[in-house]
């Protein structure tokens, strides 16, 4: 076996580690996450896993690093998208709703930077301080409704997002909220919030 083909097997056996990792521990969190079911998902050996990871803590970095940078790409590109500082938080906040109902590497870095502090891993650093950027700038704009102060609507934003790391979206979809997603459900939630903060309202937003 070439070194290079061994430099392949080991990226793939760590990215396996990291994807079966990252589904115990937004399932379980760190504490009730099991190595053996991670080894068990990933098709790895134990001794494959401490190789590349030798404990827990430092699997749940390399899960939270790996969220992390997903969630900064995914955030970088909405805001790309966005026609307006308002417009741009709602698509940032819609795609992070996309983000963590689809992928579990991102809810597992949610759910461990809140979890576990001694991991120094800030998954809320990688979306929040632009979200604080666009509605500072909507404010010089005049486009918050007076009284509106951008350090609450932040706050207000940083509460949606964590309903959708929590799953109190879906839980609450069936019984109360009409739209089938909670993509949508989170959309719906924005345009009200909108309603409330925006002293004149950008066009629809959506994640899209």
């Amino acid at each position: 076996m070439t070194e290079h083909t061994g430099q392949v097997r080991g990226a793939l056996t760590r990215e396996r580690l990291v994807r079966s990792a990252a589904a115990e521990f937004a399932l379980h969190g760190y504490d009730g996450t099991s190595l053996s079911r991670v080894c068990k998902a990933a098709g790895a050996t134990m001794g494959a896993l401490t190789f590349h990871y030798p404990s827990k803590a430092s699997l749940a970095q390399a899960v939270c690093t790996a969220g992390i940078r997903a969630t900064q790409a995914r955030v970088d590109e909405a805001d790309r998208k966005g026609q307006g500082p308002l417009q741009s938080v709602g698509k940032i906040t819609g795609a992070l709703a996309e983000l963590l109902s689809a992928d579990a590497v991102a809810r597992a870095a949610a759910r461990l930077s809140r979890e576990q502090p001694p991991l120094a891993m800030d998954w809320r650093g990688s979306w929040l301080p632009l979200v604080r950027t666009r509605l500072h700038q909507a404010e010089v704009l005049d486009l918050l409704r007076p009284g509106a102060r951008p350090e609450s609507a932040a706050l207000m934003v940083g509460s949606l997002v964590a309903a959708v790391e929590a799953g109190l979206l879906p839980q609450l979809g069936g019984a109360l909220l009409p739209s089938p997603t909670v993509e949508e459900h989170f959309a719906e939630l924005w345009q009200t919030a909108l309603q409330g903060i925006g002293a004149s309202q950008d066009s629809p937003v959506s994640a899209s």
